[in-house]
């Protein structure tokens, strides 16, 4: 019985390893024009990464295979190998790529330009273009749905969130958002849109059935980013020019708490294994690490300089 025990207990630690090993975080550097990788399990950088000029959006496929970033200055896209932590090429692309998002079976990547005031979408084998959509004037922020049929984009400067369907390319709605918005996050089981606007300083909520929008929610000043918890009760958004994040009862609503969380917070993702949620903060170069069910800070990490985080940052570790 004894002896059955202790393979019992070897196995069990074996099969947590397997199971819970570590992800990994990517935080693009607009400042020192690199992205930091950070182990998750033991809260280090573990390698810095140098990519284009001023990068800011990141987007990793499911299976940590391949990094994507946004380079604005030097008009490119790098692809960042998951195995290697390299970047292995540099893709030009427009005049000013800054949004970027991956369907959910990642065959596509999605890239808004802010000048081009367009998306393109990339073939991820491939890595060609395949097709340029005209969306609303500086598009950033985007988003795309579980079915891989739809992708959302915010058009800051038309106060204006774009539909388009992916199957055959097209713009086919235009929702009426706030003042400026620039991020646009799914709920997680997509019945809701949810639109920071800067200049508002609220959130815009859009029913994905009809598309009405069904509430605004005021949060703290120049909202920048959102993250849900894995329930979708909460969502997390974080406010640049406030130092905060507001939390949201996602079943009432309602913003219900606001945290000082640092200077200049923008990018946000939301850990699953241990539900935590990291806030990237441009002015102090950290990622705060958040405990999101009593919400106190467990630790604060350094990165580069001038940190955005502007996207889906966390993956898979598939360095051996």
């Amino acid at each position: 019985m004894k002896n059955f025990l202790i393979n019992l207990w070897i196995f069990f630690l074996f099969f947590s390893k397997v199971c819970f090993s570590n992800d990994l975080a990517y935080i693009t550097n607009q400042l020192s024009n690199s992205v930091s990788v950070i182990d998750l399990e033991t809260y280090k950088v573990i390698k810095e990464i140098s990519v284009g000029l001023k990068p800011a959006g990141i987007a990793v496929t499911k299976n940590g295979k391949k990094i994507f970033v946004s380079n604005p200055e030097s008009k490119e896209i790098s692809v960042i190998d998951g195995y290697k932590l390299e970047n292995i090429k540099n893709i030009p692309l427009g005049k000013g790529p800054l949004g970027i998002a991956l369907t959910k079976d990642d065959k596509f990547l999605l890239v808004s330009d802010w000048y081009d005031h367009k998306v393109s979408i990339l073939n991820t084998n491939t890595l060609k273009v395949i097709k340029e959509i005209s969306v609303g004037k500086t598009p950033a922020g985007i988003d795309t749905d579980l079915k891989n049929s739809k992708f959302y984009v915010a058009n800051r400067d038309d106060h204006s969130v774009s539909v388009v369907n992916i199957k055959n390319f097209k713009e086919e709605k235009i929702l009426k958002a706030g003042e400026r918005p620039f991020a646009v996050t799914l709920s997680p089981d997509n019945k809701f849109l949810y639109v920071a606007n800067v200049k508002s300083s609220d959130v815009s909520v859009f029913n994905t059935k009809d598309y009405k929008k069904i509430k605004t929610i005021k949060v703290g000043k120049s909202p920048y980013a959102i993250a849900f918890n894995q329930e979708g009760t909460q969502a997390f958004v974080t406010n640049q020019h406030e130092n905060t994040i507001s939390v949201i009862d996602t079943v009432n609503k309602k913003n219900i708490k606001t945290l000082d969380i640092g200077e200049y917070p923008e990018g946000i993702n939301f850990y699953r294994k241990t539900k935590e949620v990291l806030i990237v903060n441009w002015f102090d170069s950290e990622v705060v690490v958040l405990n999101s069910e009593n919400l106190n800070i467990k630790k604060k990490i350094t990165v580069g300089e001038g940190p955005r985080g502007f996207g889906n940052f966390i993956g898979p570790n598939l360095v051996k």
